[in-house]
């Protein structure tokens, strides 16, 4: 009942945001608007998950509050005037591309919740003792997931040490625009890189199913070793994820944050962030002093603006594309999602380019569509648009309740750690296709999810515990 009450109220507010959009006036006071609706519709929708699930640090609103950082985050600093100027979107778009594109935004990220909240498995009252079926089930759970863990880190390791060798050598040279000048490899010839991906999917398996201290830490001390590789050569995306995941394996498997810790988190997040944002406007640069960066960034107060105000860019794609569908390009009904289900065969050769690499990855079709010289990325809610329009919120509702079926775990969980896997392994694997195509998300569920859940429940018998 309490889901349904939640669902009734989120609808509601959709209608508020529907009447408030078409009372206000197309410029910056209603951009102004529009960002006060998000910022309120953020605290909705993360106050009803944790009034649901009883729980805030989780995977899912990790990936709701990044989705609404990259869509949205520049329409909630307008509230403030606190838009970098190199980096505001209003000096691209003229406010009638941007409100529009607002408004689909919310509607789009609200309806993504709702599907979200759809998929809560209702808490019912029941008896803590636990069956002897169900310590059966944990014992076979955590044998499985040491078991693909090994494996992911036995093929992955050296790969690994490859990879991360080159790109330090690569970066250190040219900076972290060298990472984007190597020439592409397909299929068989970027098996070394295939290969190294699976290196922090299995740290994550073993950490989630540590049986001492000791295990627990070599394993923490590895993720932060590869959070502070991409950190340092510029890559923030993976380094910000990484430690996001830390804290909340921290909250769900060691010991509960408390509100205290909370606010200290909260205090750290803020001087992360801004760090992020240094980190932006140095790492083109292989001889800059990142000390003299920050502190400057500091000094003026717009190190955590400049980082919110680049990651908030990400609702160029929703803009661009918005002007060009369906005035000059057809939608793509759903097109690009079933082409992007067509990169679980491999290329093995066959194709120069695979066929979901051409036809639905969206940030080259921008790209081309835009005619610049850079990958604009593209975005969750972008997608759904191009395909469907505003019909797209049905696409988004799909997706709520898709993710959030696998990311909905809290301390509860912790008899099913497979659970616990699949929530931490797809956080990092997918947190960034919030500002990417869904071509990203089928892989990392075809290549990494799924080959961890046959193998625990079929081969292991370790089956969820209801």
């Amino acid at each position: 009942m309490k889901r349904l009450q939640y669902i009734a109220l989120s609808i509601l507010y959709l209608c508020i945001v529907v009447a408030v959009y078409d009372l206000l006036p197309m410029n910056e006071s209603g951009m102004k608007v529009m960002g006060i609706l998000g910022i309120m519709q953020l605290i909705l929708s993360v106050f009803s998950w944790a009034r649901l699930t009883g729980s805030i640090l989780v995977p899912y609103v990790v990936f709701l509050v990044a989705a609404y950082i990259f869509t949205y985050g520049q329409s909630m600093l307008y509230v403030l005037d606190r838009v970098t100027p190199e980096r505001d979107l209003s000096d691209m778009f003229l406010v009638s591309s941007i409100m529009p594109a607002q408004y689909l935004t919310l509607i789009f990220l609200n309806c993504f919740n709702i599907g979200a909240m759809l998929s809560c498995r209702p808490g019912t009252r029941h008896n803590v003792q636990r069956l002897e079926s169900d310590n059966v089930n944990t014992s076979n759970q955590i044998r499985g997931i040491r078991a693909i863990g090994l494996l992911f880190l036995g093929v992955s390791v050296i790969p690994y040490i490859v990879e991360r060798v080159s790109t330090f050598v690569l970066v250190s040279n040219f900076g972290y625009a060298g990472i984007y000048m190597q020439e592409a490899r397909v299929g068989i010839f970027n098996i070394i890189n295939i290969l190294s991906q699976y290196y922090v999917p299995g740290v994550l398996c073993l950490i989630c199913v540590a049986r001492t201290k000791r295990q627990r830490n070599v394993c923490l001390a590895l993720l932060v070793i590869e959070a502070l590789f991409w950190l340092f050569i510029g890559g923030r995306s993976n380094g910000v994820i990484i430690a996001a995941i830390i804290l909340m394996y921290y909250h769900i498997c060691v010991r509960p944050i408390k509100i205290r810790q909370a606010l200290l988190v909260g205090v750290a997040a803020f001087f992360f962030i801004s760090a992020l944002g240094v980190i932006s406007e140095i790492r083109s640069d292989p001889d800059a002093d990142f000390a003299e960066a920050l502190s400057n960034g500091f000094s003026d107060n717009n190190a955590f603006f400049s980082a919110i105000s680049e990651m908030g860019s990400s609702m160029y794609p929703m803009i661009a594309t918005m002007e060009v569908v369906p005035e000059a390009y057809d939608f793509k009904y759903g097109s690009s999602y079933l082409y992007a289900l067509s990169s679980i065969v491999p290329n093995f050769g066959f194709w120069d380019l695979h066929p979901a690499m051409k036809y639905g990855n969206m940030n080259d079709w921008l790209q081309r569509v835009m005619n610049l010289s850079y990958g604009p990325g593209f975005s969750i809610v972008a997608e759904a648009y191009v395909n469907f329009g505003r019909f797209g919120f049905m696409m988004m509702l799909l997706l709520g309740y898709m993710f959030a079926s696998i990311l909905n775990v809290n301390i509860r969980d912790r008899r099913n750690p497979l659970l616990l896997v699949l929530a931490f392994v797809l956080s990092f694997l997918i947190i960034k296709t919030v500002r990417n195509s869904f071509l990203a998300t089928v892989r990392s569920v075809f290549y990494y999810i799924l080959p961890i859940y046959v193998a625990v429940v079929y081969f292991y018998k370790g089956r969820i515990i209801k």
